[in-house]
Parts: structure tokens; sequence; C-alpha cells
């Protein structure tokens, strides 16, 4: 499983099938809502001649990472959840909704099941799209039309004077940040973020008293993930103010969005010009923006390094061929894993092989966990319980692209319980 990183639909969209599947070999890939909802509303958009929106719908959804994914949870919620003091660390990790608490043999569980999105982009593969999709795609172009920016812009320029607007996109992050972290106006900014993240009005009262509870603290300190997505809202708007940004494209706001869930990955992948400027004033010292056309150009490089391997070698699947770059890469991929994961280099010698008996241990316990995941009444752990077993179920095809991704045995192993697509727990 290699770092963490986040991409958008540009880049997706940018690679062959077969780049895609050795993007997703490589990385553990973040998808977010945005994602989802922008490949969702190509449903509705027009194409180039001979292809239909839903073949570029399937497309992109054939190129969708599922070995090594994780669907990221819509950042408002998490947002609120932070406003409300149930603060999570973020520390480049995703955050995913909808683990099941289990129990087996008594030892506590945590069971991830195959998420909607997931299932949308597996029907969406194979042509099959609902109508209520088909309507959400349509609105939510209404919506996007109907942004209005330059209404954002003269109420700016009505703030500042044309001397105190921002000259630079650093400048404008810079009067962002001193906005949010303004010393004195705690309250204020914590009302200013409930309100400009489009939080819930009822949820106001207790916002506010589990702040005071906890000390009635800076926003930053507070609910550093609130406090992220203020800056980046007001580094937006502050940039329009002067030109910096262009309030005639409505698909900036959008664009923008994407930087909401940059604390929750290790690198930014993009070939769009707005995010190569933005997203590195955001980002930590462990983080890093990469141009979609290098990291492209490098899995090409991989994917013909891949292909030339002897067939013996390519018959043990990619998912096992494929776990890591080659030892002696000199490319990017190899030079992300560098920097998030060190030490990856050095051999290792090879893992002793598990005795059968152990194996189907093991593959039994991850099914009794799924199924006590899908039986009504799940477990409920009280807080501070050790989790013992975490299982991830995905469906991977059996083929993507040019490639195989498992081997004969692994696959006859599956055709066994009647699966199409292997689960990995």
């Amino acid at each position: 499983m290699g770092p963490m990183i986040i991409f958008d639909k540009s880049f997706l969209q940018s690679l062959t099938v077969d780049e895609a599947v050795i993007l997703d070999q490589m990385f553990s890939c973040v998808v977010t809502p945005l994602f989802f909802v922008e490949t969702m509303a190509d449903l509705t958009k027009e194409t180039a001649r001979g292809r239909s929106a839903e073949q570029v719908v399937g497309g992109l959804a054939e190129r969708t990472p599922v070995a090594h994914s994780y669907i990221n949870t819509y950042h408002q919620d998490v947002v609120l959840e932070d406003l409300l003091g149930r603060r999570e660390e973020f520390d480049h990790r995703p955050a995913v909704a909808g683990g099941i608490p289990v129990k087996v043999e008594g030892k506590a569980g945590l069971v991830f099941r195959k998420s909607p999105e997931q299932d949308a982009f597996d029907r969406w593969q194979q042509g099959r799209f609902l109508e209520v999709e088909r309507v959400f795609a349509r609105q939510w172009r209404d919506e996007l039309a109907n942004i209005d920016l330059p209404s954002i812009t003269k109420a700016w320029k009505s703030i500042l004077r044309s001397e105190d607007r921002p000259k630079t996109h650093e400048a404008a992050r810079d009067l962002a940040r001193r906005a949010v972290d303004a010393g004195g106006q705690n309250y204020r900014i914590l009302r200013m973020a409930h309100n400009l993240l489009g939080m819930p009005p009822r949820t106001l009262n207790a916002v506010v008293r589990n702040w005071k509870a906890a000390g009635s603290l800076p926003l930053r300190e507070y609910a550093p993930l609130a406090a992220h997505c203020l800056e980046v809202d007001l580094f937006f708007e502050l940039c329009l103010s002067n030109g910096l940004i262009s309030d005639q494209r409505p698909s900036n706001k959008i664009d923008i969005s994407y930087l909401y869930y940059l604390p929750f990955a290790d690198f930014f992948v993009s070939g769009d010009k707005l995010h190569r400027t933005a997203a590195p004033l955001f980002m930590d010292a462990r983080q890093r923006f990469v141009w979609g056309q290098d990291l492209k150009a490098d899995l090409a490089a991989l994917n013909s390094y891949f292909s030339t391997l002897p067939d013996e070698e390519k018959a043990k699947g990619l998912f096992t061929l494929a776990s890591k770059p080659p030892i002696d890469h000199n490319g990017l991929v190899a030079d992300l894993w560098d920097v998030r994961m060190p030490g990856w280099r050095t051999p290792k010698p090879p893992a002793p092989k598990m005795a059968p008996k152990a194996e189907a241990e093991i593959i039994a316990r991850s099914r009794g966990l799924v199924d006590a995941a899908s039986r009504s009444g799940p477990y409920s752990w009280d807080d501070g319980a050790d989790v013992e077993h975490l299982v991830i179920e995905r469906h991977i095809p059996k083929q993507r692209g040019s490639w195989r991704m498992f081997s004969a045995a692994v696959e006859a192993s599956n055709d066994a319980d009647g699966r199409n697509s292997l689960a990995d727990q």
C-alpha cells in the first residue's frame, strides 16, 4: 500500500486505462465526493462527436481506483464534527465513514462494506445508470451555472480599497490566514466559520456550547479542519476581488473545493493550473503538489516496464507483481515513495509462506466478520474498546485494461465461492 494521494477528475481523464491501473497499484487513492459528483454530472454534459455521455462516464468509472482506494467522507460532514469538538487527527489519512462494529468469538472488529459510490462506479462501467443519477446531474449543472462569482467580487471590492486587495496568490493566502487566526476574536471567527462553511443553523447552539466547554479556544486549535476550509474559502474570495482568479468561470469554485481535502492525503495530483498555483499554499512540509502530466508520463513508463516482464512473472497477476515500484526505478513515482515510504528500496527477505490451515482460518474469520456485519443489530462497543480485526471489503475485477490482476490459483479459489470479482478482506 503506497502513499496517500488525491486526484481531480481532469487528471484521471488524462490517463489510459492501463496507466490508471498502475496508479491504483502504486498509491492509496483517496476518492473525494467531489470527484464522484463531477463524474456523475457528466451524464448531462455535451460530448465530443462519436461518444455518448454514458460512454464518457463509463470510461471514467473504468479508470477509477478500486484496489487501494478510500472514499473520503464529504468535507462538510467532517467539518461539522470538527466544530462540535469531536476532533480527529488530520494526519494525511482519509476520513472514511460507514464502519460497522461487530463482535465475533468475543473479539471486536470493524467492517467497511462496499460503499454506494463504489457500487455506482461498477454500474457505470457496465453502462447502467439510475434515473435519479440523471436528474441529479441536470440539477448539479443548473446549480453550477447559477454560481454568481461576480457578485462575490463586487462585495469584496466594496469592503477593500484597491490598495488593500492582495496582489499575489501568496498575499491572498496570508490575508486569509490572518483573518482566521486574528487574536481576541475567537467567538466571531467560530460564528463566521459556521456560517460561511454552510453548517446547518440548528447546530450553532451545540457548536458554541461545546466550544465554550473546551475553553473557548482559537478556531485553528479547536477545529483545525474548519479553520483550513475557512481559510481556503476566504483565499478564493480575496483572489476574486483583484482578478487573481477569474470570476467568469463558475467551475473555479468547484476546482478550489478540492483543496478542502488536502489534510486527508500526502500528495495532490492535478493538471489544473489553478490547483498548481493554489494547492501548495495550503500544504504542509510533508505534502507535495504533483503536476498531472509528469505523473502520467511515469505511470506510462512503469506500465511499459511491467509489460516487458516474462510471462511467468505476469502470471502472478498485477496485484502481486506491482505492489511497489521497481527498486532501481528513478522516476516520479519512486521519488514520491522515497518521500513518504522511506526504506522501501531496501531489499527484505521474502515472507515465509503461510500454512494452508492458517490461511484458511484467516479467510474464515474475515468472512465471519462480514457475515456479522450483514446481520441486523450490529454489536455496539464502548468507547475505547480494542479493535482486534479490521475488514475492508473491496471488489476488484479479475481483468483491468490489459492486466490480469490475480493468479490463476487465486481466481480459481474465488470462482469456487461463486464470485465474479475479488473481495480484499
